[in-house]
């Protein structure tokens, strides 16, 4: 590990206190990364199989259900206006997402140089120029993942559908685990690997194969030290991720517990949850920003403790003025 393990978390943590703009791109990068929460369902929502709606609130919920499909079928415009509007928010989502973290890793990059002040529209100017390179970047490696899972679920479907003899069904379901188990660690090399290939792009102003190439390099000489920073960053947000879902765990778990048990006579808890969901909403996503702020900072001093020629490995980095 050729880098100050403690000195990098340290000074990620001195960055991200120091330059509070910052956290508007973290805010910004965590819109395209997935959120720690996660559904529970079940198949019948009480023990004995039981509506757990009384007959008053089933009733509701079936007006409302043929209302809603009627209207629908009265405007059935809504339903293409409804799928743009979701492709425009994916849209939106990666554009923000990608452009957050290269401000993100390039706010880091001014910081170790020695600014005193960072700019919100001076990092969000210069992030742009790298967006279309991150987004070619996350087709080329994103996209045959996605089509490869797609094809794997695909078969997995059919087969088990056409599969009328049990030893078969069983050996598939074994070699079906067996696939994930091996699936999983391959998911977080690559994971590793599209950290560093994105910092290429963005610290060293690499093109999208360039920077693959850089990437692979910088993985394959500093593995066992990446996977130390990537146990405890695991670590520490799983840790925090539960902090900050804690107020939304308090309402939500009470609630299934009372759906489980049949005893739901009126919408006031829904509605409540609702609200105080609605209006938690804006903290999670400012605490996420903030995390993320911390951990892509720790990603980006690494990288550049890793890639630093050994003659400057020493140098002191001074801003204009104390120079």
């Amino acid at each position: 590990m050729n880098f100050d393990l403690i000195e990098v978390f340290t000074r990620a943590g001195k960055i991200t206190w120091k330059y509070k703009i910052l956290w508007l791109f973290g805010m910004l990068a965590s819109c395209g990364r997935g959120g720690n929460g996660g559904n529970s369902n079940s198949g019948d929502s009480s023990g004995n199989g039981e509506n757990p709606f009384s007959p008053e609130m089933t009733n509701q919920l079936q007006r409302f259900f043929l209302q809603v499909g009627s209207w629908f079928e009265q405007n059935p415009w809504v339903i293409y206006a409804f799928i743009f509007a979701v492709f425009v928010l994916i849209a939106l989502q990666t554009f923000l997402s990608l452009v957050g973290t290269a401000g993100l890793a390039h706010g880091v990059v001014h910081a170790e140089n020695g600014a005193e002040t960072l700019q919100f529209g001076e990092l969000f100017s210069e992030s742009l120029k790298y967006f279309w390179r991150l987004f070619g970047l996350s087709l080329l490696i994103g996209l045959p993942v996605l089509i490869f899972l797609i094809a794997f679920l695909i078969a997995l479907f059919f087969s088990i559908q056409g599969s009328n003899e049990s030893v078969f069904g069983g050996t598939f379901a074994l070699f079906t685990l067996a696939f994930c188990c091996c699936l999983i660690p391959f998911m977080i090399f690559l994971g590793f690997y599209l950290n560093q290939v994105q910092r290429a792009i963005i610290i060293e102003d690499m093109g999208v194969f360039q920077a693959l190439s850089r990437g692979w390099q910088v993985l394959t000489k500093n593995i066992i030290g990446l996977i130390v920073v990537g146990i405890i960053l695991f670590v520490l947000s799983f840790i925090i991720g539960i902090i900050i879902a804690l107020p939304t765990l308090l309402i939500v778990v009470p609630l299934m517990f009372t759906i489980i048990d049949g005893n739901i006579t009126s919408w006031q808890p829904f509605i409540l949850a609702g609200v105080f969901l609605l209006c938690y909403s804006p903290i999670a996503w400012f605490l996420n920003g903030v995390l993320i702020t911390y951990t892509d900072s720790v990603w980006t001093l690494v990288y550049m403790r890793v890639t630093k020629p050994k003659d400057e490995s020493n140098t002191p980095i001074l801003s204009e003025a104390n120079a």
